[in-house]
């Protein structure tokens, strides 16, 4: 009986001596493992880091900064990344002295142009406005309807911030070239015929019966703001703006029936690139 425990204890040392080595080569194995890989990284480095005709640049070197490369930031710009774009359309109300002779009317804009800097930039713009003449005037001048039509082209420097990484605004004003019309209408009888169906009729139409139009100077100023809606790192922007709009047109004369200087608050909204 002493002779069996006796062995059997001899077992248990010997079993827990073998786990014991066990665990102590796993130890050694582990740690040189960890020391073997690191030094394959680092060699897989310096093998990624070679060039392609065969040089090696060296675990450690630091390349030389290459398309656009700078302090371990790449940017990258195309030969088009400066170019500026906008369209939009919204609508247009009077001010100041026109507002018994204009009503509120639409718009249209599109311009292009330069963008310097990040926040300073430059555009060409067309714009058109159409306002009705209201019923009090026309019927000064004794015209059943009317409108005036007012378009130009301008040169607009403009200054942009941010305000989050999608959400901007801008400041923009600027002068140029404008033309003024100035239209009155009547409803005429017309003869109109449908040679398809072989009919002929009579309608009306608005004819012209007066018309006054003019060049000249004119200034604006205005800001908006911007939205990124197609993501933050879209150069496109969805924007609305306020803009007032100054137009040095001559007065209006028994000869020349217009509504003189002109003064509108362009309310647009659209895209910008």
């Amino acid at each position: 009986m002493n002779l069996t425990l006796h062995r059997l204890t001899v077992f248990f040392r010997g079993v827990m001596a073998a786990i014991l080595c066990v665990l102590w080569a796993g130890a050694v194995l582990t740690a040189r493992a960890q020391s073997q890989g690191y030094s394959s990284s680092s060699d897989y480095k310096a093998w990624m880091s070679e060039d392609i005709d065969g040089s090696s640049a060296g675990y450690g070197a630091s390349a030389a900064p290459q398309y656009g490369q700078n302090n371990g930031q790449t940017s990258y710009e195309s030969r088009w990344s400066h170019v500026a774009f906008e369209a939009g359309g919204g609508f247009t109300a009077p001010i100041g002295n026109d507002h018994p002779y204009v009503t509120y009317g639409g718009n249209f804009r599109v311009g292009a142009g330069w963008n310097f800097t990040s926040k300073f930039g430059a555009l060409i713009e067309y714009e058109f406005h159409s306002n009705k003449i209201p019923g009090a005037t026309l019927a000064a001048v004794g015209a059943p309807g009317g409108h005036v039509h007012t378009w130009g082209f301008s040169v607009d420097p403009i200054y942009n911030y941010s305000i989050t990484s999608k959400f901007g605004g801008y400041v923009t004003g600027g002068g140029g070239f404008y033309r003024k019309v100035t239209i009155f209408t009547s409803p005429q009888p017309v003869e109109f015929c449908d040679y398809f169906y072989g009919y002929c009729g009579y309608g009306y139409q608005n004819v012209t019966i007066g018309h006054f139009s003019s060049n000249q100077g004119g200034l604006n100023i205005g800001t908006g703001f911007t939205w990124k809606a197609f993501g933050p790192d879209s150069k496109a922007k969805l924007y609305a703006e306020a803009r007032y709009l100054w137009v040095d047109s001559p007065r209006a004369s028994a000869h020349q029936q217009g509504t003189g200087t002109e003064g509108l608050i362009p309310v647009t909204f659209g895209i910008r690139f």
